[in-house]
């Protein structure tokens, strides 16, 4: 099995030793990385370099060791993968209503990091790193499924992170607003367009999770009205078929003005179904 593995100094999160392949022939092997100054933290299965599961021989996540790899890993797809497992570990500690202050701390920093991580310039990789576990990939991680729990403690998570963030949150939004507003009326598809199409859209679901109905109403109402293209549309729409409260009106609205601009078109009219089918109301 090849296994592309890479160091990081366990205090500083610098890589210390770069990409190396291992190829793992034996149930058991060693490996030895000779001139190592001080404890590092493994980087495993960089690239996703074999289809394997790691799972942690004593059972337990080290948090701090996935916060470092979730804020400093060179490798995107380990980057995600830390910040996966970090998120969802904070996530499984609500849900069993354990002690979790720090497993959120930890949560925190990771998404402050990548957040304002400048050296991060594919928007569409800020936007995998930035989301939390779907809800049906915590029901993976857990013997028996509740459903009303896993959303809860999803959006207890979601909730801290958006209320710790909010003003940069916004602030980022509005500058991909800007930005997305230069580009003029015409819809691009090009690797650049999308990817900050699509981080917009992770920053406006945070901002509508912060319980403030009102400004998130006019918030999703304004994306919803300004969008160009049905990606754009539909992450507003799903944020505002789930506002109740204050956001209730706006809700409406917006049900209303998609099945108007749908026309009758059967594709459009079956997202418009799903769409409310899946909202977080009581009803």
């Amino acid at each position: 099995i090849p296994v592309a593995i890479g160091l990081l100094d366990k205090e500083t999160g610098e890589e210390v030793v770069p990409t190396t392949v291992l190829q793992l022939k034996e149930c058991t092997q060693t490996f030895d990385f000779p001139g190592l100054k001080g404890a590092v933290i493994p980087s495993i299965l960089r690239n996703f370099s074999a289809p394997v599961k790691l799972v942690p021989s004593d059972g337990k996540v080290d948090e701090s060791d996935l916060a470092v790899l979730a804020s400093r890993d060179t490798d995107g797809f380990n980057r995600w993968d830390s910040a996966q497992k970090l998120y969802e570990t904070a996530i499984l500690k609500v849900i069993n209503k354990e002690s979790n202050d720090n497993s959120v701390d930890g949560v925190l920093e990771t998404f402050g990091h990548t957040l304002k991580d400048e050296g991060i310039s594919d928007d569409s990789i800020r936007a995998y790193a930035l989301t939390l576990p779907s809800e049906s990939a915590i029901a993976g991680a857990v013997t028996i499924i509740d459903p009303p729990a896993i959303r809860n403690a999803r959006k207890h998570v979601k909730k801290a992170i958006a209320n710790k963030f909010k003003g940069e949150l916004l602030d980022a939004y509005n500058k991909l607003t800007a930005a997305i507003e230069a580009d003029g009326d015409t819809f691009k598809v090009d690797g650049t367009s999308v990817g900050r199409r699509h981080l917009r859209n992770v920053y406006l679901s945070y901002l509508c999770s912060s319980g403030d109905e009102k400004e998130a109403a006019a918030l999703a109402t304004k994306h919803f009205n300004s969008a160009t293209g049905m990606t754009d549309k539909l992450a507003a729409f799903n944020l505002l078929v789930s506002m109740s409260g204050e956001g209730e009106g706006a809700r409406e609205n917006a049900i209303q003005k998609f099945y108007k601009d749908a026309n009758g078109d059967p594709l459009v009219l079956n997202k418009w179904f799903a769409c409310q089918a899946s909202a977080d109301l009581p009803d």
